[in-house]
């Protein structure tokens, strides 16, 4: 129509998908009973998410495996923490009947985690571009997927909440509200080539704007990238990964203080000043930037056979021999850096490759060690009674938000407490009374009976909660 109209085409460039196959990557067709009904899936999904993962797949080049179980996760993972993202903004907006556009501050006046956002989101919108222009959806998808479930989401927004929770309106509000809504907006216009509908009902509300189709595709503003902090902030997330993994392989949960996080001293300089929030993320009372992190780690090194065995041959005993003698640590950081090491086996010197090594870093008893990518970090398991205690407290104010939520009260609702606990339990919320009750908003915590039982940490618990008017 277009060429018979105007006499060209209304494109300058077409990508043509290939075909779209069932999970097992077999034709569909109806006699085989493997198609699926768009409709269908519309209705019950959404357009948005069945597109956005008809992209995540795979590239539109290749053939595509359709797998509904796919969509399923799509919808949940990206869109649900999307809309979650925006509905926890736009709540606190309401709350403090703020129009978030007209807080903007200065953004070198912004705390670190603001500029932090803003650095990563500027750096993604960068690499969207770029594999958008390189015909690359799939790619680009996949980077704004990462950086709303992992960096907008599960860091910023989970790291920057108390402050939306704060009374009255200072600077530091106003930077958080400032930051947030500059980040949805341009995700909206992002994400609207591909979602248009999720991302026209947030641009219009956000905004007051008549349609995201009728703005502009965001362009990155390379003056916000820090790449410094990235490196920083990127640590420091690694760090808490790490020691999250330290609680799940030791059953701890991250609702139980702990008493100590190490970490290397080397990078005390780099993220010391961040410490406060590993503390907080990791539920530590403290982090320690050990200068001899040696004292609590065992290291052990042994030949992978399988690897070493074919290329070492007859030398294979000898090279067990000479790496059970090598300094475990400065052997491991040779391989580490430089990609290879030279031992003499035999009298003769022989090139040693990671592959060859099999190590092991194990904890001195009390606590237990990650190592990943050359960084370190020991975690002091060993808990105390006052640490117990606290665990408690903590499993309690959970139930508590939990039975709110339940029972619809409002975000402000001041509530009272009914308890049905044991000695153990009860001398817990005795110690750490004042705690519950701010944070649940509790007037009070009084003892009951006959109430239904909870599991808290092993104790069976009566709780209950009342909305006080």
């Amino acid at each position: 129509i277009s060429t018979f109209i105007k006499g060209k085409a209304p494109y300058k460039n077409v990508l043509v998908n290939d075909l779209v196959l069932d999970k097992d990557g077999k034709k569909m067709s109806k006699h085989k009973g493997n198609t699926v009904d768009p409709f269908a899936l519309f209705d019950k999904y959404g357009a948005d998410a069945t597109r956005w993962y008809l992209l995540s797949v795979s590239p539109v080049w290749v053939p595509t495996k359709f797998d509904e179980d796919g969509l399923k996760e799509t919808q949940g993972k990206f869109f649900g923490t999307l809309r979650n993202v925006y509905n926890f903004f736009t709540l606190y907006a309401n709350t403090d009947d703020i129009d978030a556009s007209e807080c903007f501050i200065d953004y070198e006046k912004r705390p670190e985690l603001d500029r932090w956002i803003l650095s990563k989101y500027n750096g993604v919108l960068k690499d969207v571009e770029e594999a958008m222009d390189s015909y690359d959806h799939n790619r680009a998808v996949h980077l704004i997927q990462n950086f709303v479930v992992e960096d907008l989401s599960n860091w910023y927004i989970r790291r920057a909440r108390r402050r939306f929770y704060a009374e009255g309106m200072d600077e530091d509000k106003r930077a958080v509200y400032a930051t947030t809504y500059e980040v949805l907006c341009g995700t909206a216009r992002m994400i609207a080539p591909i979602a248009p509908f999720i991302s026209d009902e947030m641009y219009i509300n956000l905004t007051g704007e008549e349609s995201v189709h009728l703005a502009h595709f965001p362009k990155a503003d390379e003056k916000l990238f820090d790449d410094a902090l990235e490196e920083r902030m990127d640590l420091v997330r690694q760090i808490v990964t790490m020691g999250r993994g330290i609680r799940e392989k030791t059953r701890l949960k991250v609702r139980q203080p702990l008493s100590e996080l190490l970490v290397d001293g080397a990078y005390e300089e780099k993220i010391g000043y961040m410490s406060g929030l590993i503390k907080e993320e990791l539920n530590v009372k403290d982090v320690v930037f050990e200068k001899n992190m040696d004292t609590y780690i065992n290291y052990t090194l042994k030949p992978d056979f399988r690897a070493a065995g074919p290329v070492l041959g007859s030398k294979i005993k000898a090279f067990g021999a000479a790496i059970a003698k090598a300094d475990p640590k400065a052997f491991l950081a040779q391989l580490e850096s430089k990609g290879s090491t030279v031992l003499a086996l035999d009298g003769e010197d022989t090139v040693i490759t990671p592959e060859m090594v099999s190590s092991s870093v194990s904890a001195k008893e009390g606590f237990d060690v990650a190592h990943e990518n050359g960084v370190s970090v020991i975690l002091n398991t060993e808990l105390s009674k006052e640490l117990i205690d606290e665990g408690l407290a903590r499993e309690i104010v959970s139930k508590v938000q939990q039975l709110r939520k339940a029972k619809n009260f409002e975000m402000m609702d001041r509530i009272s407490i009914s308890l049905e606990a044991d000695e153990e339990v009860g001398a817990a919320v005795e110690q750490f009374r004042a705690y519950i009750c701010g944070e649940t908003l509790a007037d009070c915590i009084e003892n009951a009976s006959g109430l239904e039982k909870y599991e808290i940490n092993g104790h069976k618990t009566g709780i209950d909660v009342i909305k006080i008017k």
